[in-house]
């Protein structure tokens, strides 16, 4: 279905990632959410009790000062109406005094009704109708008298049954319509254990709030209780404020749709992004398999041409290497059967010549084509030059062949490579006899000293000393020299054509035209080899029409011993 399967992967798991969180965050929200509405209801429930409390507790002293103002009243006027019996008004005074007194005491330790306590029924009203509140008073007795809200239309079947009572209509603020309130008494026994637990703190002196879920009403409640001291500080009675957290589902639902609608938006934008990120970070793979399929199928100029500061930069980059390897291996590999090809038309060629001569010769002695006795011997001098030159190009084969193995061990061992320059110098001189040319030597020191095989390297130096008398002019000179760990060996021959120049160490490779018949055409790739297995980097300088110039650029010498120095000094 997909192209692109690792971004289809990436995709669906950043959108997993994505699912993850958001059910994380719609969990947390939700609860942190709840915990924080209710938390505040608790809170601002426990203040309002406490306030209303302690104005109840004030409204309670006020009564029984009024209570006690009406009763010395009423005790005043029935004074002044007097009775006929002096001595009995005297006797009752005292009498009636003394009831008054008994029952002050009486009234003090009597508990208060929870009308008492509601006596400022404006004050608990306007709470009960402006704040929204459910208000319970209980008494020491354990008597509650309730303002409790219900809603319109249910009248009594929110009121549990041991609940006495009525139900009140009211207009509130302004005339505006609120829900109606229930109005009864109970006793703390009959309520259930978490509100009986909690008025039996309140009376302990301790304020207490709880939340509850009331099955009657299908919602939350927040509870908070208070006790109402009188002005010596006793407890009196127990106020409690009940509030149903309304909306909390309705609200928790809204924003649940609103977090919900946002979630949505959000992961549909972040699949979009997932998606182009995802397909932006395939491209240079894709772009990787294009490459490796094209070089799997020999194409190998095919690169990547990535560049980016990561792993799939450092692939890419190490991909296109791998290529450029490969294209320079399959040069190589070209240009190898290209000479070996060569190499065997070449051998075929250089065989064929004396072979073909030799057989000739032989033929025509056979045949007793040749008989003159000048004539013979002038025959076998041919076939034994011919088989002398055989001779030498097996020989050279044999060399490069087994230079050319690098298992091919060659008797290395410290020497003095100036004594090889030497002895090669007076060997070329034999040489140069025919035809007069000068071999000139030369160098800045007498002691050269490096590890090498003396037989390979002087092969060497005769290999380029050889092919410098051979092209060199008669009546000329070769100059060698040694100077700054470079040997230059130069003739004053036709010189190298620059387009010659890059083949002069291939193998049968053949320049300068008729002063090179004789040659292999492996003499400098030999040469080649052993300078390689010394550390000598070769190369070849010439200006065609002015002679060349062979150039050996040796390894750094070694250090002399103390005898080696003194010879020098």
């Amino acid at each position: 279905m997909f192209k692109s399967k690792i971004a289809a992967k990436l995709a669906a798991y950043f959108a997993l990632a994505i699912l993850v969180f958001a059910f994380v965050m719609a969990f947390s929200f939700g609860h942190f959410f709840r915990e924080n509405f209710i938390e505040r209801q608790q809170r601002g429930l426990a203040y309002r009790a406490a306030s209303v409390a302690a104005i109840m507790g004030d409204n309670l002293e006020r009564s029984r000062m009024r209570e006690a103002r009406e009763a010395r009243e009423k005790k005043a006027g029935e004074t002044a109406a007097g009775t006929e019996n002096k001595s009995g008004s005297e006797t009752e005074g005292p009498a009636v005094s003394g009831q008054n007194a008994k029952a002050g005491p009486a009234a003090g330790s009597k508990a208060v009704n929870p009308g008492t306590l509601l006596r400022s029924r404006r004050l608990i009203a306007y709470v009960n109708i402006i704040t929204a509140d459910d208000v319970w008073v209980a008494n020491k007795n354990g008597d509650i008298a309730m303002r409790t809200h219900i809603k319109e239309g249910d009248d009594m079947k929110e009121v549990p049954h041991n609940v006495r009572g009525h139900v009140e209509h009211h207009n509130g603020p302004q005339g505006r319509d609120i829900p109606p309130v229930f109005e009864g008494t109970t006793t703390v026994n009959s309520l259930p254990q978490t509100y009986r637990d909690m008025f039996r703190k309140g009376f302990k002196g301790e304020s207490a709030v709880r939340e509850e879920f009331d099955k009657r009403i299908n919602e939350m409640m927040v509870l908070a209780t208070a006790p109402i001291y009188d002005k010596n500080g006793g407890v009196e009675g127990v106020l409690m404020l009940r509030v149903p957290v309304f909306g909390l589902r309705h609200a928790f639902r809204e924003a649940l749709e609103v977090f919900g609608g946002c979630l949505v938006l959000a992961l549909l934008l972040a699949l979009a992004a997932a998606w182009f990120l995802s397909l932006k970070f395939t491209r240079p793979l894709n772009t990787m398999k294009d490459t490796a399929e094209k070089l799997a199928a020999g194409d190998y100029t095919a690169r990547c041409y990535i560049q980016q500061n990561d792993e799939i930069g450092e692939l890419a980059a190490t991909l296109d290497s791998m290529a450029g390897r490969l294209e320079e291996a399959d040069r190589e590999t070209r240009q190898t059967e290209k000479i070996r090809k060569e190499f065997i038309a070449n051998i075929s060629h250089e065989l064929r010549t004396p072979v073909t001569v030799v057989r000739g010769s032989l033929e025509a002695l056979r045949d007793k084509v040749v008989t003159e006795p000048a004539d013979v011997e002038r025959y076998y001098d041919t076939m034994y030059d011919e088989t002398l030159f055989l001779q030498r190009l097996i020989n050279d084969l044999l060399d490069l062949s087994r230079l050319q193995n690098v298992d091919f061990p060659i008797d290395k061992e410290p020497l003095n490579f100036c004594e090889v320059v030497q002895g090669a110098v007076r060997s070329a001189r034999h040489l140069a006899r025919e035809k007069n040319i000068t071999i000139n030597c030369d160098m800045d020191t007498p002691i050269y000293k490096m590890t090498g095989d003396f037989g390979r390297l002087n092969q060497m130096l005769m290999i380029f000393l050889d092919n410098a008398v051979k092209f060199s002019p008669e009546n000329s000179s070769v100059e060698v020299k040694l100077a700054n760990r470079r040997l230059t060996i130069a003739d004053h021959g036709p010189g190298i054509k620059s387009e010659d120049l890059l083949h002069v160490f291939d193998r049968f490779y053949k320049t300068r035209g008729e002063n090179n018949k004789t040659g292999s055409g492996l003499g400098l790739a030999i040469a080649r080899e052993i300078a390689e297995r010394h550390v000598i980097a070769l190369s070849m300088q010439s200006e065609y029409g002015k002679g060349a110039t062979a150039v050996m650029e040796l390894p750094k010498p070694e250090e002399l011993t103390a005898e080696e120095k003194a010879e020098m000094a």
